[in-house]
Parts: C-alpha cells; sequence; structure tokens
C-alpha cells in the first residue's frame, strides 16, 4: 500500500464554494466584454507598466490589441460583491484556416525551444492553445509582494521588493482595499479564478495542450497547486525575462486529482468538465 501525505489545501474549505461566494468567470463573448478585457490590459501592461515594451503613446483608445485577438477566447474575471473586474485572460487557439500558423511563443522564441524537451512537432495542432494576457488587476494583487506582477506572484516566490516601495503599495490601499485583501485571503490565490476560466476556454474548443511564456516564479506558483507545465526553453528576454512552457491538459488533471483534489474539484467543477 502506497501512503500519500495529506495536501494542506485538503483541509481548507470547499474551494468551489468558496470561489462561488467571490468570483464569477465571464465568457468575453460581446464587444463591450472585450473592450473590458482590452482596457484592462491597457491599464496593466501600458500605464501601469509592468511589462516593459508597452507605451501607452501606442494605443490613443486606451485598448491593448493585437492581431491575436482575433483568434482568441477570452474571458474576464468578475469579483461578485464590489462588481469590478478582479482578472482577464485569453487562450489563443489554432487557425481554422492555417493550422499550421504559428503561436506568438513559437514565433518570438521557438529559436530557443530545447530540441529533444518533448515531440513538439508531434502536438495535435488543432488541439494546441496558447494562454496569454494572464492578468490582475492592481487591487486584486493586494498581498505583499504581489503588485509588481501582473498575474500577482508573491514576495515569497520573486526578489523582495524595497522596503519603501512596500511601503508606498500599503500607503496605496484604502481601508476598504484592505479589508476586501483580508477576505480574499481566505480563497489560495485569485490566480486560481484566471486557471478555471482557461479549463473552461480548453474544454470549449477541445484544446489539449497549452503553450505558456511566463517568468519562472509564476511556473513555480503555478505548481504549488499541482498545475505542473514543463519548461521548454531557457529564459530569454521576451517583453522581460520570461521562459517558454507546455502543458498537457490530462496530465494537468491527472496530477491535481492525485495530489490537490480541491484544486482539481475547482478546475473541473468536481469532475463535470473533464471526467477522471
Amino acid at each position: 500500500m502506497t501512503f500519500k501525505a495529506p495536501n494542506a489545501l485538503d483541509n481548507e474549505a470547499n474551494f468551489i464554494e468558496l470561489f462561488d461566494r467571490y468570483f464569477e468567470v465571464i465568457s468575453a463573448d460581446t464587444p463591450e466584454k472585450l473592450r473590458a478585457c482590452y482596457r484592462l490590459r491597457y491599464e496593466v501592461y501600458c500605464k501601469e507598466g509592468v511589462i516593459p515594451g508597452f507605451s501607452p503613446e501606442n494605443y490613443p483608445e486606451g485598448l491593448e490589441i493585437d492581431e491575436y485577438d482575433q483568434r482568441s477566447a477570452h474571458s474576464l474575471l468578475l469579483h461578485k460583491s464590489s462588481g469590478r473586474i478582479a482578472g482577464t485572460v485569453r487562450v489563443i487557439l489554432p487557425d481554422p484556416e492555417r493550422p499550421e500558423a504559428l503561436f506568438p511563443l513559437e514565433k518570438f522564441a521557438g529559436d530557443s525551444f530545447y530540441s529533444d524537451a518533448v515531440a513538439l512537432d508531434n502536438l495535435p495542432r488543432k488541439h494546441l492553445g496558447e494562454i496569454s494576457r494572464l492578468i490582475l488587476a492592481p487591487q486584486f494583487r493586494g498581498r505583499r509582494g504581489e503588485s509588481r506582477n501582473p498575474y500577482g506572484v508573491s514576495q515569497e516566490l520573486e526578489p523582495s521588493l524595497p522596503q519603501r516601495d512596500q511601503r508606498e503599495h500599503s500607503e496605496e490601499l484604502t481601508r476598504a482595499e484592505r479589508w476586501e485583501n483580508a477576505k480574499r485571503r481566505m480563497f489560495p490565490h485569485t490566480i486560481l479564478g484566471l486557471l478555471v476560466a482557461v479549463a473552461q476556454i480548453s474544454i470549449r474548443y477541445k484544446i489539449a495542450y497549452l503553450y505558456m511564456g511566463m517568468e519562472p516564479s509564476c511556473a513555480r506558483l503555478l505548481q504549488s497547486f499541482g498545475v505542473c507545465f514543463a519548461p521548454i526553453s531557457p529564459v530569454i528576454d521576451y517583453y522581460g525575462p520570461c521562459r517558454s512552457y507546455l502543458g498537457s491538459i490530462e496530465e494537468i488533471e491527472a496530477n491535481t486529482h492525485q495530489n490537490h483534489l480541491q484544486i482539481w474539484k475547482l478546475l473541473t467543477r468536481d469532475g463535470a468538465l473533464y471526467p477522471i
């Protein structure tokens, strides 16, 4: 008999109930909802400047839009009690007219892919996607050290902020925002809400594999929840330090089911999306 060590997350309150209490995933399937995605991307990437290479002058309408949005599925994460948009994410889909069309990670970082990491040439391109524009709004990155990162990686997973920056960030939060942050800490991490959105998109469009370009600290955060992406390149300069990763939906689903059951229940809606 194999002994399985208990996972601390499994002892927490039901993640689905917690998530439903505070958040809702909304498919951005109307022009108005898409504009909300683009507007948040502009606020975080261009005005806040957390990612290099996005100058506000290049987006006079206050919307961050690129050539891949037309072949993407977009979602918003709504914070119920405040009515605020907590985050957004898109999954870039295969081009139905040209399945061989490159994904952005392949186009801009493909030359650095490890030749022996995975059998990239054998990936089913009709079932391949790329997670992109994974963004949390500033007020939903309220835990220590999260404010300088679009997906809210905490200080424990990246180099510490200078004490002055920590103090300035703390002073920027109103009392109401600090109270909302305290309540949200009951939920493990807001980024899980965006992963719920990715799971919904993946099943809707029959995506089996997902590219993602991210900092290693973000990959470690996802790994702590059992959502493991395999590195397929070294760290390169791709809008800042970035490493290329590939995730298998089947492997992520199996790993979370075995080792992080609460996360599996949340991402699969207790098996409704991905029956084990």
